[in-house]
């Protein structure tokens, strides 16, 4: 009888056991497909910041398979007035954009300033005084430059990662700015058709605003990134048109840093940006000919000709789009060259064969 029990309780013990294991394992699975489904956001906001968030948040970035992405900046402001009804066009789109903010308008416009930052756009740099960077000195450039990251630091807490020069003009400063430079593939010219430049009948300012918006749309593409300047009347107006229209045709107008960093993009300091198109590996590509070929960037910018067949090699010069040049040795994805007295490399992404047509 003394057996039968000992017996009995040793059973009940493992019986036990084994619920208390499959209740912990039953709970640790359902944890687990509750992290499986949770954002990243919502991980961090739990307070959980352990591994399952840095795995979430430090996979490499690629390119959505479906997802047209644009980036519209606007340059100049803010001003409390037209970029106030932007921000309400995009808030209203669910769309965001980067702002290239003149340091000097930042004490009369903070809460336009808080308001981008809280919606999710992207605060940019665009010199404290909009100085032409290749006209100033070293150490006024450094203060036009740094004046702006500062304050956005210290007044907003605001960590200002990208740089517009005044003009686009870029051209001699890029390795003394230590931000990367961002230009632009879409010029709309809207300043040209600011109300104060010209008188018009109302019809033809709208004439002028639809031309605008028509050229936009039908040259827009992934990558894209379209220059206003949220100072203007007409580009409020024009905006509350052109930001609709974009996300009717499928596509998403993110930051320029969001823009990068989803198709894998990195941006560095002294480098300048016109797009981020998505190109097809250059090393997959096999050596061209020997032979006469043109630059063809697409956004008419220049190519750079680099010491060495890699993109973080000293660039040598840089040779205006359309450039006849020839090429007498190349190796996957590069062409050696001679231009304006330099001999050095260029992405063979950029030439193309024959004429300069």
């Amino acid at each position: 009888m003394h057996k039968k029990k000992m017996l009995f309780s040793v059973v009940s013990l493992v019986l036990c056991a084994l619920l208390v294991f499959s209740a912990c394992d039953s709970g640790n699975k359902e944890k687990k497909e509750k992290i499986s489904s949770t954002s990243a956001e919502e991980i961090v906001d739990a307070g959980n910041e352990n591994n399952v968030t840095e795995n979430v948040t430090t996979n490499q970035p690629v390119k959505p398979s479906t997802e047209k992405l644009i980036a519209l900046t606007y340059d100049d402001g803010p001003n409390s007035s037209t970029t106030n009804r932007i921000l309400t066009t995009l808030e209203e789109n669910n769309s965001v954009a980067t702002f290239f903010i003149v340091g000097n308008r930042i004490d009369n416009n903070t809460e336009t300033i808080q308001r981008a930052i809280d919606m999710g756009c992207e605060i940019a740099n665009h010199t404290n005084g909009h100085k032409y960077l290749n006209e100033i000195s070293d150490t006024e450039r450094s203060t036009q430059i740094n004046s702006v990251n500062e304050k956005m630091k210290t007044d907003f807490g605001y960590d200002v990662e990208l740089l517009r020069a005044p003009g686009g003009k870029y051209k001699g400063v890029t390795d003394s700015v230590g931000m990367p430079l961002i230009q632009w593939s879409i010029d709309t010219n809207d300043w040209r058709h600011k109300d104060t430049s010209k008188p018009r009948s109302e019809e033809q300012r709208q004439k002028e605003m639809n031309d605008i918006i028509d050229d936009v749309m039908a040259s827009a593409k992934s990558g894209d990134i379209i220059l206003m300047h949220d100072i203007y009347e007409f580009t409020a107006d024009m905006s509350e048109i052109l930001i609709p229209k974009l996300v009717a045709a499928g596509f998403k107008l993110v930051t320029v840093s969001e823009m990068y960093e989803a198709y894998g993009q990195d941006m560095k300091n002294g480098e300048v940006y016109f797009n981020c198109y998505i190109k097809e590996a250059v090393h997959s590509v096999e050596p061209i000919p020997a032979g006469e070929y043109y630059v063809k960037t697409e956004n008419g910018g220049g190519l750079n000709l680099r010491a060495d067949a890699t993109t973080s090699s000293e660039v040598l010069a840089e040779i205006p789009d359309k450039t006849v040049l020839t090429v007498k040795e190349a190796i996957k994805g590069w062409a050696k060259v001679s231009y304006n007295g330099h001999t050095g490399w260029v992405s063979t992404a950029y030439i193309r064969a024959n004429t300069a047509g």
